[in-house]
């Protein structure tokens, strides 16, 4: 755990700084997520190309996991977007919102942070970086810490940090019983696409229409 006093640190620093400028988090976010892929991906060795392009031509053992874990994705979305907000009357879950202007570069911005920078920084340390196997216990104790870790990224009130821990719950799990981050990752990014992709496009087009 020596290797993660850096990320774990720049993860607090971000936390602080949501709370003490809510309204540049696009930018905070960018920066963040930006960070951890690079010290993962140049320090860490967590992720490599070549192994990537090897599982994308593994249907059985690769896509349909990736298949599984996108629906389920799909599934806790819709309980932390449909079902829980009827069920708080009046109050706020404490997400974090990423406030961003209706321009052209800040649009894009978003885009790229959240299809792709936000669910390859998330699965290479939140999953990769801090999941250890070994005994059940200590599996079991790391995988709590990852799914509270990356909630506290995204919210700060306890109802919010119970719903983002939901949200990690696929991701998380297909990491653990498949020790594979390629599939975690393929997933996060498809579901990350298929989440955004319609209001991104929206928003362009109100743009260029103006």
């Amino acid at each position: 755990m020596n290797s993660l006093y850096i990320p774990f640190l720049w993860e607090l620093l971000f936390v602080i700084a949501t709370i003490l400028l809510p309204k540049e988090t696009l930018t905070l976010f960018f920066v963040f997520y930006l960070g951890l892929i690079y010290y993962f991906y140049f320090f860490y060795k967590q992720f490599s190309f070549r192994k990537l392009y090897k599982n994308f031509r593994r249907i059985i053992t690769f896509w349909i996991p990736v298949a599984i874990t996108f629906l389920g994705l799909y599934l806790v979305n819709y309980i932390r977007t449909t079902v829980i907000p009827g069920l708080i009357i009046g109050g706020r879950d404490g997400t974090v919102q990423i406030i961003y202007h209706n321009e052209l570069g800040p649009t894009l911005l978003y885009a790229v942070m959240m299809i792709i920078l936000k669910p390859v920084a998330e699965e290479l340390f939140f999953r990769k970086a801090i999941i250890k196997y070994g005994s059940r216990k200590k599996v079991i104790a790391f995988t709590v810490l990852s799914l509270l870790l990356c909630a506290l990224s995204r919210a700060h009130g306890l109802i919010g940090i119970a719903e983002w821990m939901l949200m990690a719950l696929p991701v998380t799990i297909a990491y653990v019983a498949t020790r594979n981050i390629y599939i975690s990752l393929t997933a996060h990014v498809l579901f990350e696409f298929y989440d955004n992709i319609y209001a991104v496009v929206y928003m362009i087009a109100r743009i260029f229409k103006r």
